[in-house]
């Protein structure tokens, strides 16, 4: 009988993996930190008088509200061959992808954490919004910092 043999998974594939699973968690927790780019704009706006700083902020929450589809999106740059280019750039793109998401939800769970905080139950609220979004985004720096 001949055995089954296995392939290993590239170092790239496992960060692929789990660089998925943390933006599908980052989604599931909703920390994309695309309503509080929207309130800094709206402040900036009404202290500073210039208009031109709204579409600015519309970038920043269209990019913010896809935190955790960049970050699925950058790991499957990084992880697997479903684009022509070469590794290295698919790479450093799926990196600089999972950097922009991961960054966005960072801040928007500081923030969401702060505001729950200062809520009726911050324990409560606490433990429940750190969990999921918090996992999502420390398997999301892992896959970013581990691909090369």
């Amino acid at each position: 009988m001949r055995r089954a043999s296995r392939r290993r998974h590239s170092q790239n594939e496992k960060c692929g993996m789990v660089g998925m699973v943390g933006g599908i968690l980052m989604m599931i927790a909703g920390v994309t930190g695309a309503a509080t780019w929207g309130n800094i704009g709206e402040q900036a706006m009404d202290i500073t008088g210039i208009k031109a700083l709204g579409t600015v902020f519309q970038v920043l929450v269209a990019l913010g509200s896809l935190g955790g589809l960049l970050v699925i999106l950058g790991s499957i740059f990084i992880g697997w061959r479903i684009i022509n280019i070469k590794t290295k750039n698919r790479v450093k793109s799926g990196k600089l992808m999972i950097t922009i998401g991961a960054g966005f939800g960072l801040f928007g769970l500081l923030i969401f954490l702060l505001l729950t905080m200062l809520g009726d139950d911050p324990m409560g609220n606490f433990l429940g919004a750190i969990g999921i979004g918090f996992v999502g985004l420390v398997c999301s720096i892992y896959a970013r910092q581990k691909s090369h």
